[in-house]
């Protein structure tokens, strides 16, 4: 980790952000390419019941605990959109693709995550939010609905980037909700590098994190869904090296679980994943709409559903808020660690894997657990209550469920712009 690379104020507070480097050749600023919050067709899922999710992880029994009251969560995405069940716990953070505000959500993607973390409880359905007491700060980094003109190194050919919003906004927009309060940030982007000896690591995203975390602040990111850029890893093997999960140490990154608890196919695997949640068929919150929605439209106008690390990581982020709601005494590493020693994996306690790290999470574990070093220590932080009906959670079928998540909205996978240079670099040199 560098410290020098970390961005220095004067960007951080920047908006919007401009591609300002002679490298990339930029031609001008951000360009909208599609129509916003495109709403979704009508779906035969019954947004009135519970998700399956939901009473997967126990979230109403955990939420008798905690609520996640006095918790700031930034959401780093699309914007977070006005929404009632969001309704007085909304701050705007900013914009960096356009400057307006973060309360604005072109693509739908930022106030889903945003709705799986903080949505408020509301009697004419069983969705809530994980942390409902929370608050959402909102800060709009990344669009799929947006492109910036640039020029290609070797051939001088116009063209754009396939997204708005890269590794260097991302770094500034950390460093951001540091500097507004955040306790507990959610990343669900991620960019891919080819893990080859001279890949790119995005320094200043790295050093970003590491202040995060050194500020005390608990940063959740995906473990990234495959995709042209992102190819799956094999056992054993790391050929593609996910951004910012891959900084181990100062994040806790997320995989997707199937419906049957087991590794989603799309959900990248590498010895950097940590924990896994439910990555598929999830419900939240329509931008646009006061209701809900179980799918996204994405830039090109196709309906996809909320399937991907990008929505089983703010099931982490929400419960974060929880164990640093009934634990205020824990730091940001220990936050992270009882997450981890809590979750439940397939193979066991205390088994790791790199395509569900520690195993699914487990809410009501992660708030009620004495940890073996707090028994020891005698450094219990709060006296676990004593719940009543909860029964234990049946170990799930392990075998994966193929889902095929081809350009979906869903996945959001940030596309550094830095990448596209690289590789252009690379085509020029060879």
């Amino acid at each position: 980790m560098d410290p020098a690379a970390l961005p220095v104020a004067s960007s951080v507070n920047a908006l919007p952000y401009v591609v300002n480097n002679s490298a990339t050749q930029q031609t001008g600023p951000v360009q909208q390419q599609a129509q916003c919050e495109q709403q979704a067709p009508e779906t035969t899922q019954d947004l009135r019941a519970e998700p399956a999710a939901q009473q997967q992880l126990r979230i109403r029994q955990a939420q008798r605990l905690a609520t996640g009251r006095g918790q700031r969560i930034a959401v780093i995405d699309s914007g977070v959109a006005r929404h009632p069940r969001l309704a007085g716990r909304l701050i705007d953070g900013g914009d960096y693709i356009e400057g307006r505000s973060g309360l604005f959500d072109c693509d739908g993607h930022g106030t889903a995550v945003a709705g799986l973390i903080a949505a408020a409880p509301d009697p004419t359905t069983g969705f809530v939010g994980v942390a409902p007491a929370a608050q959402i700060l909102a800060i709009r980094q990344a669009s799929t609905f947006y492109a910036v003109p640039l020029r290609q190194l070797d051939t001088g050919q116009a063209l754009r980037s396939p997204m708005a919003g890269d590794t260097v906004s991302m770094a500034r927009a950390v460093l951001r909700a540091v500097e507004m309060g955040a306790t507990v940030i959610n990343i669900s982007e991620a960019a891919c590098f080819p893990a080859t000896p001279d890949q790119v690591n995005a320094p200043d995203l790295q050093a970003a994190v590491h202040d995060a975390t050194e500020h005390d602040v608990v940063v959740v990111v995906a473990a990234a869904n495959t995709s042209n850029t992102c190819k799956q890893n094999g056992s054993g093997v790391v050929t593609t090296i996910s951004s910012p999960g891959w900084f181990d140490g100062d994040v806790l990154t997320v995989a997707a679980a199937d419906s049957g608890g087991g590794p989603a196919d799309f959900s990248i695997r590498g010895p950097w994943v940590d924990v896994a949640a439910p990555g598929v068929g999830a419900v939240s919150l329509a931008a646009g709409d006061p209701g809900l929605t179980s799918e996204l439209v994405d830039a090109h106008g196709v309906p996809r559903p909320l399937d991907g690390t990008s929505f089983a990581t703010p099931y982490v982020a929400g419960l974060a808020a929880l164990v640093r709601d009934r634990f205020p005494n824990l730091t940001a590493r220990q936050v992270m660690h009882r997450i981890e020693q809590t979750a439940r994996h397939p193979a066991g306690a205390g088994a790791r894997s790199e395509a569900l790290g520690y195993g699914m999470v487990d809410p009501v574990a992660a708030l009620t657990a004495v940890l073996p070093e707090e028994q020891r220590a005698g450094e219990q932080q709060s006296r676990p209550a004593e719940l009543t009906g909860l029964a234990p959670v049946p170990a799930g079928d392990t075998r994966s469920r193929t889902i095929a998540l081809i350009g979906s909205a869903a996945a959001l996978a940030l596309l550094a712009l830095t990448l596209l240079v690289i590789h252009t670099v690379k085509r020029h040199r060879g």
